[in-house]
Protein backbone atom coordinates (compact mmCIF):
# COMPACT_ATOMS: atom_id res chain seq x y z
CA UNK A 1 0.00 0.00 0.00
CA UNK A 2 1.13 3.55 -0.73
CA UNK A 3 2.23 5.59 2.28
CA UNK A 4 3.20 9.23 2.69
CA UNK A 5 4.61 10.26 6.06
CA UNK A 6 3.15 13.72 6.57
CA UNK A 7 5.14 14.69 9.67
CA UNK A 8 8.94 14.49 9.54
CA UNK A 9 11.65 16.98 10.49
CA UNK A 10 14.81 17.89 8.64
CA UNK A 11 17.43 20.61 9.02
CA UNK A 12 20.19 22.00 6.81
CA UNK A 13 23.51 20.18 7.12
CA UNK A 14 25.04 23.19 8.88
CA UNK A 15 22.55 22.94 11.74
CA UNK A 16 23.65 19.34 12.31
CA UNK A 17 27.37 20.13 12.13
CA UNK A 18 27.30 23.42 14.09
CA UNK A 19 24.37 22.77 16.42
CA UNK A 20 25.69 25.16 19.08
CA UNK A 21 25.62 28.12 16.68
CA UNK A 22 21.81 27.85 16.51
CA UNK A 23 21.25 27.77 20.26
CA UNK A 24 20.60 31.54 20.17
CA UNK A 25 17.11 30.56 19.01
CA UNK A 26 15.12 29.85 22.20
CA UNK A 27 12.78 27.28 20.66
CA UNK A 28 15.63 25.40 19.03
CA UNK A 29 17.58 25.41 22.28
CA UNK A 30 14.59 24.03 24.18
CA UNK A 31 14.14 21.08 21.83
CA UNK A 32 17.66 20.36 20.62
CA UNK A 33 20.15 21.28 23.34
CA UNK A 34 20.16 17.63 24.41
CA UNK A 35 22.51 15.46 22.35
CA UNK A 36 19.83 12.78 22.56
CA UNK A 37 17.62 14.87 20.26
CA UNK A 38 18.43 13.51 16.82
CA UNK A 39 18.69 15.90 13.87
CA UNK A 40 18.75 14.71 10.25
CA UNK A 41 18.94 16.33 6.83
CA UNK A 42 17.26 15.30 3.57
CA UNK A 43 19.67 12.42 2.98
CA UNK A 44 18.67 10.87 6.31
CA UNK A 45 15.03 11.34 5.39
CA UNK A 46 15.67 9.80 1.97
CA UNK A 47 17.10 6.70 3.64
CA UNK A 48 14.04 6.47 5.89
CA UNK A 49 11.72 6.73 2.87
CA UNK A 50 13.56 3.83 1.22
CA UNK A 51 13.89 1.63 4.31
CA UNK A 52 10.28 2.26 5.36
CA UNK A 53 9.07 1.59 1.78
CA UNK A 54 7.28 4.95 1.78
CA UNK A 55 6.00 6.74 -1.32
CA UNK A 56 7.26 10.03 0.10
CA UNK A 57 7.35 12.33 3.10
CA UNK A 58 6.38 15.89 3.90
CA UNK A 59 9.35 17.56 5.61
CA UNK A 60 8.54 20.15 8.24
CA UNK A 61 10.63 23.21 8.91
CA UNK A 62 11.27 24.60 12.39
CA UNK A 63 9.48 27.61 13.96
CA UNK A 64 12.59 29.78 14.03
CA UNK A 65 12.39 33.04 15.94
CA UNK A 66 15.77 34.13 14.52
CA UNK A 67 15.03 35.37 11.01
CA UNK A 68 18.38 34.49 9.43
CA UNK A 69 18.07 30.87 10.57
CA UNK A 70 14.59 30.77 9.07
CA UNK A 71 15.81 32.21 5.75
CA UNK A 72 18.62 29.67 5.66
CA UNK A 73 16.18 26.82 6.21
CA UNK A 74 13.76 28.12 3.55
CA UNK A 75 16.66 28.27 1.06
CA UNK A 76 17.60 24.72 1.98
CA UNK A 77 14.01 23.45 1.71
CA UNK A 78 13.64 25.07 -1.72
CA UNK A 79 16.87 23.42 -2.88
CA UNK A 80 15.61 19.93 -2.07
CA UNK A 81 11.98 20.25 -3.21
CA UNK A 82 11.04 17.32 -5.46
CA UNK A 83 14.17 15.32 -4.53
CA UNK A 84 13.76 11.75 -3.22
CA UNK A 85 9.98 12.22 -2.94
CA UNK A 86 10.43 14.79 -0.19
CA UNK A 87 7.78 17.50 -0.01
CA UNK A 88 9.30 20.31 2.09
CA UNK A 89 7.39 23.01 3.95
CA UNK A 90 8.58 26.57 4.44
CA UNK A 91 8.46 28.71 7.56
CA UNK A 92 7.65 32.32 8.34
CA UNK A 93 9.75 33.72 11.21
CA UNK A 94 7.91 34.87 14.32
CA UNK A 95 9.17 38.39 13.85
CA UNK A 96 10.64 39.69 10.65
CA UNK A 97 11.62 42.65 8.53
CA UNK A 98 9.11 41.54 5.88
CA UNK A 99 5.39 40.96 6.09
CA UNK A 100 3.96 37.51 6.72
CA UNK A 101 2.23 37.80 3.34
CA UNK A 102 5.52 38.46 1.53
CA UNK A 103 7.04 35.38 3.14
CA UNK A 104 4.03 33.24 2.22
CA UNK A 105 4.28 34.42 -1.39
CA UNK A 106 7.95 33.40 -1.51
CA UNK A 107 7.19 30.00 0.00
CA UNK A 108 4.63 29.43 -2.75
CA UNK A 109 6.78 30.73 -5.61
CA UNK A 110 9.74 28.61 -4.55
CA UNK A 111 7.75 25.42 -4.93
CA UNK A 112 7.37 24.55 -1.25
CA UNK A 113 4.28 22.59 -0.24
CA UNK A 114 3.00 24.38 2.84
CA UNK A 115 3.85 26.38 5.95
CA UNK A 116 4.93 24.56 9.10
CA UNK A 117 5.36 23.12 11.57
CA UNK A 118 4.32 26.28 13.41
CA UNK A 119 4.70 26.06 17.19
CA UNK A 120 4.91 28.51 20.05
CA UNK A 121 7.39 26.71 22.27
CA UNK A 122 8.16 29.94 24.09
CA UNK A 123 5.08 31.49 25.59
CA UNK A 124 2.26 29.66 23.84
CA UNK A 125 -0.68 31.64 22.45
CA UNK A 126 0.33 35.15 23.51
CA UNK A 127 -1.35 38.11 21.87
CA UNK A 128 1.53 38.62 19.44
CA UNK A 129 1.70 34.91 18.58
CA UNK A 130 -2.05 34.87 17.98
CA UNK A 131 -1.76 37.87 15.66
CA UNK A 132 1.09 36.16 13.79
CA UNK A 133 -0.96 32.97 13.39
CA UNK A 134 -3.95 34.93 12.08
CA UNK A 135 -1.74 36.58 9.46
CA UNK A 136 -0.28 33.22 8.47
CA UNK A 137 -3.73 31.65 8.08
CA UNK A 138 -4.98 34.60 6.01
CA UNK A 139 -1.94 34.45 3.73
CA UNK A 140 -2.24 30.67 3.42
CA UNK A 141 -5.67 31.07 1.83
CA UNK A 142 -4.40 33.64 -0.67
CA UNK A 143 -1.50 31.41 -1.76
CA UNK A 144 -3.37 28.12 -1.22
CA UNK A 145 -0.79 26.63 1.11
CA UNK A 146 -1.71 24.17 3.87
CA UNK A 147 -0.58 25.13 7.38
CA UNK A 148 0.75 22.59 9.88
CA UNK A 149 0.31 23.72 13.49
CA UNK A 150 1.77 21.99 16.55
CA UNK A 151 -0.74 21.58 19.36
CA UNK A 152 0.03 19.43 22.38
CA UNK A 153 -2.25 18.17 25.15
CA UNK A 154 -3.33 20.58 27.92
CA UNK A 155 -3.01 17.76 30.50
CA UNK A 156 -0.52 15.02 31.34
CA UNK A 157 3.24 14.79 31.73
CA UNK A 158 5.58 17.62 30.80
CA UNK A 159 8.13 17.28 27.99
CA UNK A 160 10.45 19.82 26.34
CA UNK A 161 8.38 22.21 24.25
CA UNK A 162 5.04 21.37 25.85
CA UNK A 163 2.93 24.48 26.36
CA UNK A 164 -0.68 25.33 27.12
CA UNK A 165 -2.33 24.87 23.71
CA UNK A 166 -5.10 27.40 24.48
CA UNK A 167 -7.60 25.41 22.43
CA UNK A 168 -10.28 28.09 22.79
CA UNK A 169 -8.00 30.78 21.33
CA UNK A 170 -6.98 28.51 18.45
CA UNK A 171 -10.61 27.54 17.86
CA UNK A 172 -11.83 31.16 17.73
CA UNK A 173 -9.00 32.00 15.35
CA UNK A 174 -9.86 29.15 12.98
CA UNK A 175 -13.51 30.16 13.22
CA UNK A 176 -12.57 33.63 11.96
CA UNK A 177 -10.45 32.22 9.08
CA UNK A 178 -12.45 29.06 8.28
CA UNK A 179 -11.16 28.52 4.74
CA UNK A 180 -7.54 27.91 5.75
CA UNK A 181 -6.46 24.31 5.17
CA UNK A 182 -4.92 23.28 8.49
CA UNK A 183 -3.22 20.18 9.83
CA UNK A 184 -3.16 20.10 13.62
CA UNK A 185 -0.29 17.93 14.80
CA UNK A 186 -0.59 15.31 17.53
CA UNK A 187 -4.39 15.10 17.21
CA UNK A 188 -4.59 18.85 17.82
CA UNK A 189 -3.84 18.44 21.52
CA UNK A 190 -7.27 16.81 21.84
CA UNK A 191 -9.16 19.34 19.72
CA UNK A 192 -10.55 16.42 17.74
CA UNK A 193 -12.63 15.22 20.72
CA UNK A 194 -14.64 18.45 20.60
CA UNK A 195 -15.68 17.65 17.05
CA UNK A 196 -18.38 15.57 18.74
CA UNK A 197 -20.01 19.02 19.12
CA UNK A 198 -21.81 19.70 15.81
CA UNK A 199 -20.93 23.42 15.82
CA UNK A 200 -17.23 22.62 16.30
CA UNK A 201 -17.31 20.00 13.56
CA UNK A 202 -18.85 22.56 11.21
CA UNK A 203 -16.31 25.27 12.10
CA UNK A 204 -13.34 22.93 11.68
CA UNK A 205 -14.40 21.64 8.27
CA UNK A 206 -10.95 22.36 6.75
CA UNK A 207 -8.98 21.08 9.73
CA UNK A 208 -7.14 17.75 9.63
CA UNK A 209 -5.27 15.94 12.38
CA UNK A 210 -1.99 14.08 12.17
CA UNK A 211 -1.00 11.06 14.20
CA UNK A 212 2.50 12.26 15.17
CA UNK A 213 3.83 10.90 18.47
CA UNK A 214 0.65 8.89 19.17
CA UNK A 215 2.57 5.89 20.61
CA UNK A 216 4.01 8.22 23.27
CA UNK A 217 0.68 9.85 24.07
CA UNK A 218 -2.38 7.65 23.57
CA UNK A 219 -3.62 4.07 23.69
CA UNK A 220 -3.94 2.57 20.23
CA UNK A 221 -7.74 2.98 20.42
CA UNK A 222 -7.11 6.62 19.50
CA UNK A 223 -7.23 5.59 15.83
CA UNK A 224 -10.64 3.89 15.91
CA UNK A 225 -11.99 6.60 18.23
CA UNK A 226 -10.82 9.37 15.90
CA UNK A 227 -12.25 7.51 12.92
CA UNK A 228 -15.64 7.47 14.63
CA UNK A 229 -15.53 11.16 15.60
CA UNK A 230 -14.04 12.84 12.52
CA UNK A 231 -13.92 10.22 9.76
CA UNK A 232 -10.96 8.99 7.72
CA UNK A 233 -10.87 12.13 5.53
CA UNK A 234 -9.50 14.19 8.42
CA UNK A 235 -6.82 11.82 9.75
CA UNK A 236 -3.31 11.98 8.28
CA UNK A 237 -0.51 9.60 9.08
CA UNK A 238 2.58 11.38 10.38
CA UNK A 239 5.33 9.80 12.47
CA UNK A 240 7.40 12.74 13.80
CA UNK A 241 10.51 11.07 12.32
CA UNK A 242 13.34 10.98 13.47
CA UNK A 243 11.62 10.87 16.88
CA UNK A 244 9.59 7.82 15.80
CA UNK A 245 9.29 5.94 12.51
CA UNK A 246 6.50 4.31 10.52
CA UNK A 247 7.10 0.87 12.08
CA UNK A 248 5.91 2.15 15.48
CA UNK A 249 2.48 2.95 13.98
CA UNK A 250 1.68 0.27 11.41
CA UNK A 251 0.32 -2.49 13.66
CA UNK A 252 -1.83 -0.17 15.77
CA UNK A 253 -3.33 1.65 12.80
CA UNK A 254 -3.96 -1.56 10.87
CA UNK A 255 -5.69 -3.21 13.83
CA UNK A 256 -7.77 -0.12 14.69
CA UNK A 257 -8.72 1.09 11.19
CA UNK A 258 -10.12 -1.99 9.53
CA UNK A 259 -11.41 -0.71 6.18
CA UNK A 260 -8.71 -0.68 3.46
CA UNK A 261 -10.42 2.36 1.94
CA UNK A 262 -10.18 4.31 5.20
CA UNK A 263 -6.58 3.21 5.72
CA UNK A 264 -5.66 4.36 2.24
CA UNK A 265 -7.00 7.85 3.03
CA UNK A 266 -5.04 8.02 6.29
CA UNK A 267 -1.76 6.73 4.85
CA UNK A 268 -1.88 8.27 1.39
CA UNK A 269 -4.99 9.85 -0.08
CA UNK A 270 -5.42 12.75 2.33
CA UNK A 271 -1.74 13.71 2.12
CA UNK A 272 -1.85 13.53 -1.67
CA UNK A 273 -4.89 15.82 -1.74
CA UNK A 274 -3.43 18.37 0.69
CA UNK A 275 0.03 18.42 -0.93
CA UNK A 276 -1.58 18.58 -4.42
CA UNK A 277 0.73 15.90 -5.79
Amino acid sequence: AMTIDFHTHIFPRDVIVSRDFYMNDPGFKLLYSSEKSVIIDHSGLGEYILSGKLSGAAAMSFPWAVEKHCLQQNDYMASIAEKNNIFPFGMIPLSSSKSVRAYAGEIKSRGLYGIGEIAFYNGGMTESNTKYLREVLEASIEFSLPVCLHLNEPVGHQYPGKYDPSLSIVYELIKSVPDAVIILSHWGGGMLFYELMPEVHETLKNVHYDTAASPYLYRSEIYSTALKIIGAEKIIFGSDYPLLGVERYMNSIESEIISPEDRDKVFYGNAKRILKI
